[in-house]
């Protein structure tokens, strides 16, 4: 009989497996990513999710670690990922909102956590429960200590051995988002900076003008990458979007909001939330919406793009 567990997995690419915790309270069902890199004995993992916290009648296995280590996986000849935690753990954090971060403590105590070195102060322990969202929600900020790298640090295993990741910094969703290039796969992780059909949410500290210039820095890195004619670039976020042809789903966001940005897409609805006045705009069709505070639109409409 399966075992019961909250999450689901299957397979993206010879080396990596796309974790879906579904059902969680806080209606996220964040997409995970666990990346195998046997030759370093590792596994990489983009995100923790939300920690178990979920909706689902005795729910079984609910820790990402647990589920990893533990649950076959019929994509993986029926096997966990990290059989009895085998390989070690590098843990990336795409940014710092609770639904990205609430499972790290599972890892803290022994693995390397790495998160963007963009703006150190955003996630200071002093600032983390604010920015991950975690105190406007009522909920235990997370305990660790993550390693802030510099833009475009290739990735090792904790004994020095390359991973081939490659962490770009991509602010605008917020100022410690990040980006994970996997080159010879052609895989690339954006987190939140885009995913298609549910509303892309940006926060009080998110910048328009800085998505844009991230988005452009991605679009020119996957255009490049797919010059050769070989393997074209796959993107992956953190909801609702895996496996997509990269270069689409970029193209296709960064008109939406361009629609945004001039006007010619009309606000859905206006709504106060934290202080600020939000508003929603929702492509027809549905492929893309925004949320986020009115004033980075107006902001936006002041900047050159």
């Amino acid at each position: 009989m399966p075992q019961k567990t909250i999450f689901t997995a299957r397979r993206l690419s010879a080396s990596t497996f796309l974790v879906n915790e579904v059902n969680d309270v806080f209606d996220e069902n964040p997409f995970l990513y666990a990346i195998l890199v046997p030759s370093a004995n590792t596994l990489v993992l983009v995100d923790t999710g939300c920690d178990g916290r979920s909706r689902t009648p005795d729910p079984g296995v609910t820790r990402v670690r647990d589920f990893l280590e533990r649950v076959p996986v019929g994509a993986n000849g029926d096997r966990p990922l990290n059989p009895q935690g085998q390989l070690g753990y590098v843990v990336v954090l795409t940014h710092c909102h609770y639904d990205h971060i609430l499972g790290v403590e599972q890892f803290a105590h022994d693995s390397q956590i790495v998160a963007s070195g963009h703006d150190p102060s955003f996630v200071s322990p002093e600032n983390l429960p604010k920015h991950s969202l975690c105190a406007p929600l009522d909920l235990p900020t997370p305990t660790y200590t993550p390693t802030l790298v510099p833009h475009s640090s290739l990735l090792s295993s904790p004994t020095g051995t390359s991973l081939n990741l490659r962490v770009l910094h991509t602010p605008g969703h917020t100022p410690d988002e990040l980006a994970l290039w996997h080159e010879e796969e052609r895989m690339l992780y954006v987190g939140d900076t885009l995913y298609e059909c549910a509303p892309i949410i940006f926060p009080s500290e998110g910048s328009i003008v800085r998505w844009f210039e991230s988005v452009d820095d991605l679009i020119a890195l996957v255009r490049d990458a797919d010059s050769d004619g070989g393997l074209l670039t796959r993107i992956n976020a953190g909801h609702q979007t895996a496996g997509e042809p990269a270069m689409d789903v970029l193209l296709a966001s960064k008109a939406f909001m361009q629609d945004v940005v001039s006007g010619t897409e009309p606000i859905q609805r206006r709504w106060q939330k934290r202080g600020d006045t939000f508003v929603e705009y929702a492509q027809k069709g549905g492929r893309f919406s925004l949320q986020c505070p009115e004033r980075l639109v107006l902001l936006a409409r002041r900047s050159p793009i």
